[in-house]
């Protein structure tokens, strides 16, 4: 039995990833496998797909998704080098290798599994691409078909929006969109804890504060204005918006978010260096 996508790790992203490409793909072409064969039973009960183990697989699986810790990579992929070549050698066709490991690039993946001139594409997906509504950023190696990548990029739009880009600017772009969703949460409830602060419930500030992160970040996706303009619309002057932008301008908040940004972009760094 072939599989197009098999997935190796059936944690929070793999069961994400999993969740949304099914949308796409039949059932029976998804392959589950996971350190606890109870969390990828789970998963498989949930979406179909069947489970097997890692080397069973990796001998044939089309795509073959890395959804592990960066850290447990290096004990991994030399397992898999084998199962790897059977699959070509019963097919006449490399399997693809997807990573979606924070700060490991392609070539270390590739080395990792002491394999060379072989297809890799590497991902970084964020959280909402659970509910279909989140980002993948994508590149791919010289040795992905370019059918391949196309195939790939149109399955798991399902998941919400693929943007391609070269792989030199996959840990800057990972961010702002794999590392947003927490910022994003940070503020809606700083946003609810104010709104209890002025005499509201926590249930109706938190609420009010989700639906309304919503709608505006829908209205900016659809609107072609600047996020400035779309900012002074909601401002009146002299009224009581533009008093509480004056004091998130006054509180450099843009300076907070470039620092926070420039952690998490270091801590990216270090992560692929193996700190």
């Amino acid at each position: 039995m072939r599989y197009k996508y098999g997935f190796i790790g059936t944690g929070n992203m793999g069961s994400a990833l999993a969740r949304a490409v099914v949308k796409k793909c039949p059932q029976n072409e998804i392959a589950l496998t996971n350190r606890s064969p109870v969390k990828a039973k789970t998963l498989s009960d949930e979406i179909g797909g069947i489970v097997l183990d890692s080397v069973s697989l990796c001998e044939s699986s089309q795509f073959i998704l890395l959804c592990v810790k960066p850290q447990m990579l290096e004990n991994l992929m030399p397992t898999l080098k084998t199962a790897l070549h059977k699959n070509f050698d019963d097919t006449g066709i490399k399997p693809v290798l997807v990573t979606p490991a924070a700060g490991v690039t392609m070539d270390t993946v590739l080395s990792l599994t002491g394999i060379n001139e072989w297809p890799v594409i590497r991902i970084m997906p964020n959280t909402p691409v659970s509910i279909g509504d989140g980002v993948i950023l994508a590149t791919k190696n010289t040795f992905v078909a370019d059918d391949d990548f196309s195939t790939f990029v149109s399955d798991f739009s399902a998941a919400g929006i693929v943007e391609i880009l070269p792989e030199e600017l996959i840990d800057a772009a990972s961010v702002v969109s794999g590392c947003g969703p927490a910022y994003i949460y940070i503020y809606i409830d700083a946003l609810a804890k104010a709104g209890q602060q002025l005499g509201l419930s926590r249930e109706m500030a938190e609420n009010l504060a989700k639906a309304t992160a919503r709608g505006s970040a829908a209205l900016s996706m659809a609107s072609d204005e600047s996020l400035e303009v779309l900012r002074e619309r909601v401002c009146s002057p002299g009224g009581s918006t533009i008093e509480g932008v004056k004091s998130f301008l006054n509180s450099d908040l843009d300076k907070v978010v470039e620092k926070a940004l420039a952690a998490a972009y270091n801590r990216t760094k270090e992560l692929a260096e193996g700190k």
